[in-house]
């Protein structure tokens, strides 16, 4: 049964590495950060890797879909929480100069993903070359986050902290993360 969770986690974190590559605004650190906290460092990197895969899948279909048909594509990306079109805009300026750098620097600047992938064929990045760069882009992020939280889980485990408490403080941080995120960005 143990196996069984474990694999179904993973295939979590390649689906949800998709979908918030595409419409879904919620972040797979979100899952990553879980799966460190109940399963260590070794599945956190695992499914990090699988999230990042799973990221630059999406980032293909939102790189067709726009190919094929850009004005939907944007509205629809710009119906997502939290994007605006002066977003969309900077990203492409950005984009025009140095897409690598625009596409690994962009969540920096909280601009997801999903609007560097429907800018990457306007800006004549090769798919594979965008492919590739996705996954090197976003790798850093879910390792750093779900191995985080896997070392942060280890140091409140020695400190006699429950596992009920550690979970409540991983669902705490990430409550408080959204409602800041939500309150300073576009609608």
């Amino acid at each position: 049964m143990e196996t069984l969770r474990k694999h179904a986690l993973m295939l979590a974190a390649f689906v949800w590495g998709v979908a918030e590559a595409t419409l879904f605004f919620f972040v797979p650190d979100v899952l990553l950060s879980y799966i460190g906290v109940r399963q260590g460092p070794r599945a956190a990197a695992k499914a990090s890797v699988i999230a990042a895969i799973g990221a630059a899948t999406g980032g293909i279909i939102m790189y067709l879909w726009s190919q094929s048909d850009p004005f939907a594509a944007r509205q629809a990306v710009e119906a997502v929480p939290a994007i605006s079109s002066d977003m969309i805009n900077r990203a492409h300026d950005a984009m025009r100069g140095d897409w690598f750098g625009a596409t690994f620097f962009g969540p920096l600047t909280s601009t997801p993903y999903k609007v560097f992938a429907i800018l990457a064929p306007q800006n004549g990045v090769p798919i594979w070359s965008f492919a590739l760069a996705s996954i090197i882009a976003r790798l850093p992020r879910f390792l750093g986050v779900g191995m985080g939280s896997a070392l942060i889980a280890g140091y409140l485990r020695r400190r006699k902290l429950q596992e009920r408490t550690i979970m409540g403080i991983l669902a705490g941080c990430w409550i408080a993360f959204y409602l800041l995120f939500f309150s300073l960005m576009p609608s």
